[in-house]
């Protein structure tokens, strides 16, 4: 049964920073609750965080002593290929020893399955990892409610060089943005459970409520209560306290696909805003998926906040009213789609001829609708703004095979980013 078929849809109440107890059905979520032991070694010690098809948890590892982060995926999506990623990236790993960008990848620790009342449910066990370089609360770090430029442009060329040693290594992420980009927590190492526990705090537990306010009756479907992800701001202030030192990492590999150099026929879900037009439109995709989505995130971060085809308003949108605010961004700042794409989109006569002009009301736009960089200028110098841009023109070619590759964008991005000096920010202490 899918969660929308769920009788529990509204039967109860909805706590924040929790999962719809909904997807607690067969094929969905597996019940889990603090203390429970998985696979007779990793003991549940909090939850971390979870997503449409995983739930994430904080894990004690009772034979190594150390902690790692659990994912418990779905039972109707738990298949084998993200796991088979992880392997064939571990063994590369093993095969040619401490490979340059290798660092800027996840540690995958182990993986087994588990089964429960919803269906059997792969799991994956990797290292702790923090918040992610796109959470909201920056502002309480910054007082510009952005990164500083230096750390920007440190952020972006650790996630540039992850992304091409996954391709050296034969896999595409398919589905890179800032929320799979991940903060390594400096010294967790050495910490003890009461340590980390200052930066997460206790579990925070809720009962399942009914909304009728009807006794909840006990169902091995579900769990008995559920845990909320934690606030994560002591956390993230703990990974930014040493900005020269700040590191990143790519992880969720759940969209990940092997690439033998011939185009890929496969459903990715990339976040639209995130999305190349091969994968809107449903074409064969390739790792210059990888690097659209790359150059999206970059312009993101360095910009301190704006999207490269579109303001922050579309994440309010539907899916397919996204997708059309984004192509017509995208449009207006790129020109005409290629023909294989321009007459499948058929919502393009609402903004343009079939020339590719813009027949709709100007004033309507934002202001920096068809600029191509939509950042202040005051946070890079001119020349360093032109070189941005023609190296992000490259990334978002219309043509497959015209974007350069993960590899040419480490090679035309300034070595200097990767060593910036973090001097004279102006923190916020609280």
């Amino acid at each position: 049964m899918s969660p929308e078929q769920s009788p529990q849809l509204f039967t109860y109440w909805q706590y924040p920073c929790v999962e719809s107890i909904v997807y607690y059905c067969e094929g969905g979520f597996h019940p889990i609750h603090i203390d429970d032991v998985l696979h007779n070694r990793y003991r549940i010690v909090d939850k971390l965080g979870y997503g449409s098809y995983a739930t994430i948890w904080l894990v004690d590892d009772l034979a190594s002593g150390r902690f790692a982060a659990l994912k418990v995926l779905a039972a109707d999506v738990s298949k084998v290929s993200e796991v088979a990623i992880h392997r064939r990236l571990k063994q590369l790993q093993l095969n040619n020893g401490g490979s340059d960008g290798q660092e800027f990848l996840v540690e995958y620790l182990d993986d087994f399955k588990v089964e429960g009342p919803n269906g059997t449910h792969q799991c994956i066990v990797t290292e702790v990892l923090g918040p992610s370089i796109g959470v909201h609360y920056i502002d309480e770090i910054y007082d510009k409610e952005q990164y500083p430029i230096d750390i920007a442009k440190n952020l972006v060329a650790q996630v540039m060089r992850g992304v091409a040693y996954l391709h050296s290594c034969g896999v595409v992420h398919g589905d890179l943005h800032v929320g799979n980009i991940l903060f390594r927590i400096p010294g967790i190492e050495q910490m003890s459970h009461q340590e980390l526990q200052k930066y997460l705090g206790e579990p925070c537990i809720s009962r399942l409520s009914r909304r009728d306010g009807k006794p909840v009756t006990s169902s091995p479907h579900e769990p008995k209560y559920v845990v909320g992800s934690p606030d994560r701001l002591a956390l993230l202030q703990l990974c930014l306290s040493s900005p020269e030192a700040v590191r990143v990492k790519i992880c969720d590999f759940g969209e990940a696909f092997l690439w033998d150099g011939k185009p890929v026929i496969t459903q990715l879900h990339t976040p639209p805003v995130y999305a190349a037009p091969e994968i809107i439109f449903h074409d064969p995709v390739s790792p210059a998926v990888d690097v659209w989505a790359l150059a999206v995130l970059m312009h993101l971060v360095l910009s301190g906040g704006t999207l490269l085809f579109g303001g922050g308003y579309f994440l309010r949108y539907s899916y397919q009213a996204m997708k059309k605010a984004i192509l017509k961004e995208m449009v207006l700042t790129l020109g005409k789609l290629p023909d294989r794409w321009w007459t499948k989109w058929e919502d393009r006569s609402e903004y343009f001829d079939e020339n590719g002009s813009f027949i709709g009301d100007r004033t309507k736009l934002p202001l920096t609708s068809g600029q191509f960089l939509k950042m202040h200028s005051d946070r890079m110098e001119m020349e360093e703004l032109e070189g941005l841009e023609k190296l992000i023109r490259m990334m978002v070619s219309y043509g497959v095979t015209d974007r350069i590759s993960a590899a040419e964008v480490v090679q035309l991005t300034p070595q200097s980013w990767m060593k910036s000096s973090h001097e004279g920010y102006r923190r916020v202490v609280n």
